[in-house]
C-alpha cells in the first residue's frame, strides 16, 4: 500500500486540512498512515476493483472523531480517500449536530440518500483516482455553497474567540456578523456543541494556561490582565475550575496528581 497527498480545492481550504489517499495496488515503503489522521475529523471513501474493471463502493462514511485503524488496511484492488477536516468545519459543511457526530460514525446514506447515490453513480464509474476524487471534491463544493453562511459564522467565530476571548469579543461578532444573539447562540451550539460562552472560557483559559506554563509573566494579575480576566481572583476561580488546582499549586508540583 501506498498514501500520498492531494491539494485541496482552493475554495475547500479554509475548511479542509488536507487529503489523504492510499492505494492498495500501489507499492509504497511503509504502510504505517501518518499520526495527524488520529482524532481529526474526516470523510472517507473506500473502493474495490471488480475484476471487470467496475469501481464498488465498500465505504462512505463521516467520522466525527477519528477514522479507525480497520479502514487503512486495503485488499490490493481496493483505494481510500479521505477528507480531513478543520476543527468544526465538518458538522456545518454536512449541515450535521456535532453532538451526532461525536456519536458514532455516519454512513452516508444516511445523510442524505438522493446525493449518496448520485456521488455512487460517479464514483462506480470512475476510472482513476483522481476522477474519483473529483466526484468527493464536486459534493464538497456543492455543500459548501449550500452552506456557505453558516460555514463562514463558525469558521470566522470559532478563530476570532481563539484569538482574543475577553467577554467583550461576543457582541462584537454578533455586530461584525450582523447575527441577533438567539440566532448566534443556535448556530453556535448546533455546530461546535457547545454555547459561544463555554467555548470563550475554554479558549480564554487555554490562553491563560499557555501563558502560565511558558513563564511568560511577571505576576498572576499579569496573567489575568493579558488574557481578559477581570481580575486575579477570577483567573484563579476559573482556573481551579478546570483544573481543579490553583495557579500558585500548578507552579509548585504541575497537574501530575490530576
Amino acid at each position: 500500500m501506498r498514501y500520498r497527498y492531494q491539494k485541496v480545492h482552493h475554495l475547500l481550504s479554509d475548511y479542509v486540512k488536507t487529503v489523504l489517499v492510499a492505494e492498495g495496488f500501489a507499492k509504497g515503503e511503509d504502510n504505517n498512515l501518518p499520526l495527524f489522521t488520529n482524532g481529526m475529523p474526516a470523510l472517507l471513501c473506500r473502493t474495490a476493483k471488480t475484476p471487470t474493471g467496475i469501481e464498488d463502493i465498500v465505504q462512505l462514511s463521516i467520522f466525527g472523531k477519528s477514522t479507525l485503524r480497520e479502514d487503512w488496511a486495503l485488499q490490493k484492488n481496493e483505494t481510500t480517500i479521505a477528507y480531513f477536516f478543520k476543527p468544526f468545519a465538518l458538522a456545518t459543511v454536512f449541515n450535521l449536530p456535532a453532538a451526532q457526530l461525536i456519536k458514532a460514525p455516519i454512513t452516508l446514506s444516511n445523510w442524505n440518500a438522493h446525493k449518496t447515490n448520485a456521488l455512487k453513480t460517479q464514483l462506480t464509474f470512475a476510472e482513476t483516482t483522481e476522477k474519483k476524487n473529483e466526484a468527493l471534491e464536486s459534493l464538497l463544493l456543492l455543500q459548501l455553497k449550500q452552506q456557505q453562511r453558516e460555514c463562514e459564522v463558525i469558521r470566522y467565530s470559532t478563530d476570532k474567540i481563539m484569538l482574543n476571548s475577553g467577554k467583550e469579543i461576543l457582541p462584537e461578532i454578533l455586530r461584525e456578523l450582523n447575527l441577533t444573539e438567539r440566532t448566534f447562540q443556535r448556530v453556535f451550539k448546533k455546530f461546535v456543541g457547545i454555547s459561544p460562552v463555554q467555548y470563550r472560557r475554554i479558549c480564554q483559559f487555554k490562553i491563560s494556561f499557555d501563558q502560565l506554563r511558558n513563564g511568560q509573566f511577571d505576576t498572576l494579575g499579569d496573567v489575568a490582565y493579558n488574557t481578559g480576566f477581570a481580575d486575579q481572583s477570577h483567573f484563579i476561580r476559573s482556573f481551579k475550575e478546570f483544573t481543579e488546582i490553583t495557579p500558585k499549586e500548578y507552579r509548585k508540583s504541575g497537574l501530575k496528581r490530576k
